[in-house]
């Protein structure tokens, strides 16, 4: 008998109980995970004698010797287990470095990873990988179990709703883990009202901070604050697929219109793969951009080792291309020693135009399959939406570089030469779509340039990437209709093609909503920080250029942040968070659906004007 029968009988034998107890093993999973991820935060987060060290070691230990036990049952209940093993090589090379691991750590006293990560100079990174490595095994088990299980699909939630509690649960988690002693220099815990002002301006991906991020923050803080970062930039972009994937029996007609604002049908039904290519082009992104800035730190840079160095390069390459705006060196990129860095400048202003182009631009303009399309039939052209984008951000940067260098050229940028005032230029320009880094000290500029900047803020960035603000497209269906109307015409029509009225009423709620509730916080902060406003060097214009940022979610400030009471601070913390999440998915969460719109009222004529 040949290896092909005798797999045969044992598939008929195991057959009947193969559903149950996978179904046992991913719930149990799921479990396990949980309490090895609570047991790497309590280890992380504070300090412990050698036995509670000991025990919250074998937790993660064992946690990971049921992962492999788990993957294997896998394979052996599998009918094909080769197929198996070629559809989830990724999670396969996962579990075969565990049982290296465990094989090394046994013998040989040895962990591969924290050796590797110690030879690159970035001890803490090590211990801290393990957290990523629990987070993926959690969110595999989770992915396999909304799969195979109708547990999710039967969550009748509106697609806003998860979308707003997901934010939250990251905020909470994100607020406590700030919180433990081991993330700050200071003695005890932080504050928890800085602490949730932190995680919110991280998660939502803003930079408006209430302490010095370089001085105030363990490497550890640091690492949670880049994690928020991470996680804050990805969820906006990932939601729409993952909701899609998770739910693909659980949305009704309406719902599925309203995933579709973020995501293109076709991409609807390829849900599972887009996420995996928006994770994966993130990540690549975020390496190749650290890697290139730490190949531009120079000698004379005051870093004290080389892993130094490439933490450096990778926190501001994750903080610029998802728009996060958070720096490890006080002053950031306006510190004394990166200030003429012109090199490295220009690669963190790229990383912020391509978080905020948005991965339905990117995959569009650079995907290889269609950019050979395009070369063998130069006819075909991006979508629609895609060329408008473009446009508009490009536009809306190039006339932000000229409005700056004409007001700064004999002030900020007197000293400076034509190439180093253009590239300060080009970067304030880029960045204040939403990024928060900056190369110039905005308190010294002119009043005129803060305001060119408070209105690039409000349009922000595209749809569908980390920047906030109301959106280049919303922005431009707005100038295309007043055209339109200028030139007395009954459509709004764009490069040959007319725009649904449904969509310009979108444009025109969301510059509403989103212009009231700033002028509802600015109005809140002018009651609660007249400390400020009675300053001599300060007025009304440093709490709008503030409230615009938070509710921006792009973060420069006048370097009134830290001045702001509780009041304002908690005011700070609602703008981010709605500015974050749009008003739109706010509104939808919270509207009540209407039975029916098969009706009209007679007409009457309003004066306008």
């Amino acid at each position: 008998m040949d290896i092909r029968s005798w797999r045969e009988k044992i598939n008929l034998i195991i057959y009947n109980s193969k559903t149950k107890n996978l179904r046992r093993l991913k719930l149990t999973s799921i479990i396990v995970s949980l309490i090895a991820i609570g047991s790497l935060f309590y280890y992380h987060g504070f300090s412990h004698d050698e036995e509670t060290a000991n025990l919250l070691q074998d937790i993660v230990e064992l946690s990971f010797a049921f992962y492999v036990v788990h993957y294997l049952v896998k394979v052996i209940y599998d009918f094909s287990p080769r197929t198996f093993l070629r559809q989830n090589w990724f999670e396969g090379i996962m579990v075969l470095l565990l049982i290296l691991e465990g094989i090394s750590f046994n013998l040989f006293d040895v962990l591969l990873v924290q050796t590797f990560f110690n030879t690159l100079g970035l001890e803490n990174m090590g211990a801290l990988s393990v957290v990523f490595l629990q987070f993926y095994l959690f969110i595999v088990v989770f992915f396999e179990l909304s799969d195979n299980t109708n547990l999710i699909s039967n969550i009748k939630l509106h697609p806003s709703t998860i979308f707003i509690a997901s934010f939250l649960v990251i905020i909470t988690l994100g607020t406590a883990l700030l919180m433990m002693p081991e993330m700050t220099v200071m003695e005890g815990s932080m504050p928890w009202l800085d602490a949730l002002f932190t995680s919110v301006s991280a998660t939502c991906v803003t930079g408006l901070i209430v302490v010095d991020t370089a001085t105030y923050f363990t490497e550890k803080g640091w690492f949670v604050i880049m994690l928020l970062m991470k996680l804050g930039g990805l969820n906006i972009v990932s939601f729409a697929y993952l909701a899609a994937f998770l739910n693909r029996v659980g949305f009704g007609l309406k719902q599925d219109d309203i995933i579709e604002d973020f995501i293109t049908k076709e991409a609807f039904f390829n849900a599972k793969g887009m996420l995996i290519k928006v994770f994966t082009l993130s990540v690549v992104i975020e390496v190749v951009g650290g890697l290139l800035i730490y190949f531009l730190i120079t000698p004379d840079m005051p870093f004290e080792s080389e892993g130094d160095k490439l933490f450096f390069g990778m926190f501001h390459s994750i903080s610029a291309f998802n728009n996060g705006g958070f720096s490890t060196v006080t002053d950031g990129m306006y510190a004394p020693f990166i200030r003429e860095a012109y090199l490295m400048h220009l690669v963190v202003a790229l990383l912020i135009l391509l978080g905020a182009f948005g991965f339905t631009v990117m995959f569009d303009l650079f995907t290889p399959s269609l950019m050979r399309d395009r070369l063998k039939h130069p006819w075909k052209k991006p979508q629609m939406s895609t060329i408008l984008a473009v446009r508009t951000h490009l536009i809306l940067i190039g006339v932000g570089v000229v409005l700056y260098m004409a007001a700064e050229w004999k002030t900020t940028l007197q000293d400076l030469n034509f190439v180093e005032k253009s590239v300060v230029a080009v970067f304030q320009s880029v960045s204040v779509r939403s990024a928060g880094l900056n190369t110039a000290d905005i308190f010294s500029l002119s009043t005129a340039t803060l305001f060119m900047l408070i209105f690039m803020m409000f349009v922000g960035g595209n749809t569908f990437s980390t920047a906030g603000g109301i959106k280049t497209s919303t922005f431009a269906l707005i100038c295309i209709n007043t055209w339109s109307i200028i030139r007395g015409k009954k459509k709004v029509e764009v490069l040959g093609r007319t725009i649904p009225n449904d969509d310009m009423l979108k444009a025109f709620t969301v510059l509403m909503t989103f212009g009231g509730g700033m002028l509802i916080c600015i109005y809140a902060l002018c009651v609660t920080e007249t400390h400020i406003l009675e300053m001599e060097d300060r007025g009304l214009i440093d709490l709008i250029f503030e409230e615009v940022s938070a509710f921006s979610t792009c973060g420069l400030s006048t370097g009134i942040t830290g001045m702001l009471s509780d009041s304002g601070k908690m005011i700070m913390i609602v703008s981010m968070f709605i500015g974050r999440l749009g008003t739109l998915s706010i509104i939808f969460a919270f509207s009540r659906k209407i039975i029916t719109t098969n009706y009209s009222y007679p007409e009457e004529h309003l004066m306008v004007g």
